[in-house]
């Protein structure tokens, strides 16, 4: 397993129990790793709208853990959930996210895969489909990389009705992905962020009578406060 320098607050001790714990006969195999864990909850925690703990903890740990009693469960969820403020916490301060990658042994790269699959994962778990909620185009480029990283470049280019690329050709792309992972998160969860806000700008204010009370709290009609002429905002 290694970090980015920027560390997650949970500590090396911590982050090494919950992936004990989730690699435990508890979950009998339904839990996602540690590398896996994080990319979901990438996504999850960026997506276009809010999907809640009910919904995405199953789908972490797998269904029915088998806990030994109810202070492993609570060990369990309370890493969990601290593991996810983590990550919001850092994509919310857009400092760059730390990436937990496992390095196979006797391999000289590190794991891209399962970690880009747990986003993807992450991606489809939304009730709001992100192409709908998006522009196509740039929710496509958005998740280029992740797909890339996940094995998903033949099906990709089949899908965009591109020709085949060479080897060399897809190790350099490969490559870059790789490179530009961690700015790829941050880039998804602006995107997300940006068109979310958007909406709360947008959203009306219920209209205020004439002779309703002012809303600024003064306790006169609003048509003899900020409603009277000359105190229009």
């Amino acid at each position: 397993m290694t970090q980015s320098p920027i560390s997650p607050s949970l500590g090396d001790e911590e982050l090494d129990r919950l992936e004990a714990l989730l690699d435990s006969p508890v979950f009998k195999g339904g839990a996602m790793r540690l590398d896996e864990l994080q990319g979901f909850l990438c996504a999850v925690i960026s997506a276009p709208d809010t999907i809640l703990p009910s919904a995405w903890l199953p789908a972490a740990l797998g269904e029915n853990p088998e806990y030994e009693n109810q202070q492993q469960a609570e060990e369990v969820l309370g890493l969990v959930m601290r593991f996810y403020n983590d990550i919001a916490l850092t994509l919310q301060q857009g400092e760059g996210i730390a990436l937990q990658l496992y390095h196979p042994e006797g391999e000289e790269d590190y794991d891209f895969q399962s970690w880009c699959s747990g986003y993807l994962y992450g991606v489809e778990l939304s009730e709001v489909d992100w192409y709908e909620a998006g522009d196509s185009e740039e929710v496509d480029e958005l998740l280029f990389p992740f797909g890339v990283l996940a094995g998903e470049l033949e099906d990709f280019l089949h899908d965009t009705g591109q020709g085949a690329i060479t080897e060399k050709e897809k190790a350099e792309l490969v490559a870059a992905c790789r490179e530009d992972l961690a700015s790829a998160v941050m880039q998804t969860y602006r995107y997300w962020l940006a068109r979310r806000s958007a909406k709360t700008v947008r959203r009306e204010a219920p209209k205020v009578g004439r002779n309703d009370p002012c809303p600024c709290g003064s306790g006169r009609k609003f048509k003899q406060c900020c409603g009277a002429p000359g105190n229009l905002h």
